[in-house]
């Protein structure tokens, strides 16, 4: 693969992740790929924000992002699972305690033509 440019990449559609935990619960977590806008911060109002231009340049890296994000970063904390069990269930309130007691079973990708992809797997 050759270096990575920002003109590279790509708006690929919007994808959808099946989470599935190993206790049988999960959700639906949504990654838009177009560009978007950056977010307001502390001393800079969102109402001048910044053209951002998408963040990938093909599906691959997308899926390596999305399993890095699950398994390895903040999405593999339990407080992040609890907090998207709830998101799911339209909860508001959610025990937000930190720990890694909750394995992810399965992460299904759907993509923006409908098809699904099994991109990880306990068992792998």
């Amino acid at each position: 693969m050759g270096e990575h440019t920002d003109d590279m990449n790509q708006d690929l559609g919007t994808y959808h992740v099946i989470v599935e935990l190993a206790d049988g619960r999960g959700w639906i977590h949504r990654y838009n790929t177009a560009a978007r806008y950056t977010g307001g911060t502390e001393h800079v109002s969102p109402l001048d924000a910044h053209r951002m231009t998408p963040v990938w340049e093909s599906e691959e890296r997308l899926v390596s992002t999305i399993v890095f994000h699950f398994i390895e970063n903040n999405g593999s904390c339990d407080c992040n699972k609890k907090r998207c069990l709830a998101a799911a269930a339209q909860q508001d309130e959610y025990d937000d305690e930190c720990g890694d007691t909750m394995p992810i079973a399965k992460l299904t990708l759907i993509r923006p033509d409908g098809s699904e992809k099994i991109i990880y797997t306990d068992e792998l």
